[in-house]
């Protein structure tokens, strides 16, 4: 799988929590979650200087660090919102990423567990994929 087509199928397959998804849609999407987010992240950097040499400039008497704050807000929430709405898709993933490896998609509560939980599943979702025989498919 394609690293654009993962993640057309990750959005595609949001509540999808019964097929299968190879290692590579699994890892495609984290990559393009982590681009996305780093970008955000980047943003809400250039925004904070902005509003913080805004602010010395003006010794805090100026309403205009509010001006420029609230851009950084926005982009915040955006990130969140973002978030958010990857939650349930990624969720189903990791689910369809555990069924490929031949595993119980219940293994995907062991990341409750603190510290060694997601320790735990980083390693199942880097298990080979497997059919019901045991025969493993590299990618």
């Amino acid at each position: 799988m394609g690293f654009l087509e993962a993640y057309k199928s990750f959005w595609r397959n949001y509540v999808n929590f019964t097929d299968r998804a190879p290692r590579s849609a699994y890892w495609y999407v984290v990559l393009w979650n982590a681009i996305i987010i780093a970008l955000f992240y980047i943003v809400v950097l250039v925004l904070a200087v902005t509003t913080v040499t805004t602010a010395s400039f003006t010794n805090g008497e100026d309403l205009s660090v509010l001006f420029t704050a609230g851009p950084m807000l926005f982009v915040l929430l955006l990130m969140w919102l973002y978030g958010l709405a990857c939650f349930i898709p990624m969720l189903s993933l990791m689910v369809r990423r555990l069924r490929d490896s031949n595993k119980s998609p219940w293994f995907i509560l062991l990341g409750l567990i603190p510290f060694v939980g997601s320790i735990i599943v980083l390693v199942f979702m880097c298990l080979p994929s497997e059919d019901s025989f045991g025969t493993n498919y590299d990618f």
